[in-house]
């Protein structure tokens, strides 16, 4: 449910908030690439082009078009600025650039919202393919049964840890329920 600390612990895990107790530590050579559902490392007065350009000058033009070719900008959409860019597509220019970070490590707030259905295939797509871990908060039941093997359900009470993804969760909290009808 809203409000219980998803984001709050990935913000944690990403060190822009110190938690209240307890600690973790994060392997050598980690490189968290980080999405956010509020796109807030977009710079609203760039084009779409030099948004990711300026953040990768030593890619030639004709790379960075096809990365952005690839989220669906193309032809003179690269030219458009970001602020006036719909939420969706800003979406997709936050996951172009997250692409771009080679992190090995992936962070993921919520980040199917402002997609539609072909985009959300094309994260789906790109996330299925990426080799390390990732964590992400999502509430698109779609999304995190095709892609969680693990989940970790955050509730007001406390946390349970699934080793599997929504179904997983439903038949296990169906074979509960009736375990404890049956009492």
């Amino acid at each position: 449910p809203n409000g219980v600390g998803k984001t709050t612990l990935l913000k944690i895990l990403l060190g822009k908030l110190k938690q209240v107790a307890g600690d973790f530590k994060l392997g050598t050579n980690v490189q968290i690439g980080y999405y956010d559902q509020e796109q807030a490392d977009l710079s609203s007065s760039k084009h779409v082009l030099y948004e990711l350009w300026d953040e990768y000058p030593s890619v030639n033009e004709k790379d960075i078009r096809t990365v952005l070719g690839n989220f669906l900008f193309t032809g003179d959409d690269v030219l458009q600025l970001v602020h006036s860019l719909s939420g969706g597509e800003k979406a997709r220019l936050a996951l172009a650039k997250l692409m771009m970070q080679k992190a090995n490590l992936l962070i993921l707030d919520e980040p199917t919202n402002h997609l539609d259905i072909d985009c959300k295939e094309m994260l789906e797509s790109a996330v299925l393919d990426f080799p390390g871990p990732i964590i992400f908060v999502s509430h698109d039941r779609y999304f995190f049964n095709k892609i969680a093997d693990q989940v970790i359900e955050m509730q007001r009470e406390g946390v349970t840890m699934y080793f599997g993804g929504y179904d997983y969760i439903i038949q296990k909290n169906n074979e509960k329920a009736k375990r404890e009808k049956d009492v």
